[in-house]
C-alpha cells in the first residue's frame, strides 16, 4: 500500500506547476492591456485647457505682431493736409500736340477745322487766337464786315496748312462760347500776327471791336 501513494503524489505534481506558471503569466497579460489603452488613450483624446506656460507663450507672440504692425504703419510717411492741398491747386499741364496735318473748314469735320478768322477746333477744342480781333461772320453789325469775316477764315485755314502748327496757352477760356485763349504759331511765327499784317485781323485790346464804317 505505500508503494501505491509515493506513485499518485508523483503523477500530480507536475499538474501543479503548469497551473502555477498560468497563473504566474496573468498579471503579465494585464499589464500589456493597460499599456496598450494608455497609447490608444493618449493618441485619441481631445486637447486639454491651456496651461499658464502656454497661455503666456501665446500672448507673448501677440504682443510682437501688434508692436510690428504698429511699427509698419508708423513708418509709412503721412501726407499732410497742407501738402494734399497744394497738390490739388496745381493745375494739369494742358497737353496739346503739335499738328501738321490738313486743315477744314468746320462743317461735318470737327477735329482740326476753322470757325472763323479767330477761332479754331484744335484736336475737337475750341480755341481762339489770343493775339487778334478779326470781323464777326454770325454776330456780324453790317455786310463789310461778314465778308471781311469771310476772308479772314479762309486766309486763317490757308495759312494753317502750310505746315506744323503749335500752341501756347494765354490763359482761361473766356467768350466765344468759352474758346481757350491761345497762341496759333507755325515756324514760330503767330498767325494772328500775320493776319494783322495782311489787313484781316487787329491786334487784341480785351474786347471785339466794330468792324462797320
Amino acid at each position: 500500500m505505500a508503494k501505491k501513494t509515493s506513485r499518485r503524489k508523483k503523477t500530480s505534481a507536475p499538474r501543479r506547476s503548469a497551473a502555477t506558471r498560468r497563473g504566474g503569466m496573468v498579471h503579465w497579460y494585464l499589464l500589456g492591456a493597460a499599456v496598450i489603452g494608455g497609447i490608444l488613450y493618449m493618441d485619441n483624446r481631445l486637447p486639454g485647457p491651456e496651461t499658464s506656460a502656454t497661455g503666456i507663450k501665446t500672448a507673448s507672440i501677440e504682443r510682437k505682431e501688434k508692436t510690428a504692425e504698429r511699427e509698419a504703419v508708423l513708418a509709412r510717411p503721412k501726407q499732410r493736409p497742407a501738402e494734399k492741398a497744394v497738390e490739388q491747386a496745381l493745375p494739369m499741364p494742358e497737353k496739346l500736340p503739335a499738328f501738321s496735318g490738313k486743315w477744314f473748314i468746320c462743317t461735318t469735320q470737327t477735329d482740326y477745322c476753322v470757325l472763323d478768322g479767330s477761332t479754331i477746333l484744335y484736336a475737337g477744342r475750341k480755341v481762339r487766337l489770343a493775339d487778334v480781333d478779326t470781323p464777326a461772320i454770325a454776330g456780324a453789325r453790317c455786310d463789310a464786315e461778314r465778308l471781311r469775316g469771310g476772308d479772314a477764315k479762309l486766309r486763317l485755314r490757308e495759312i494753317l496748312n502750310e505746315g506744323d502748327v503749335t500752341l501756347v496757352a494765354k490763359g482761361e477760356a473766356s467768350g466765344k462760347a468759352g474758346a481757350a485763349p491761345h497762341l496759333v504759331l507755325r515756324g514760330g511765327q503767330s498767325v494772328g500776327q500775320r493776319l494783322v499784317a495782311e489787313g484781316l485781323a487787329r491786334p487784341w485790346t480785351g474786347k471785339h471791336q466794330s468792324w462797320c464804317g
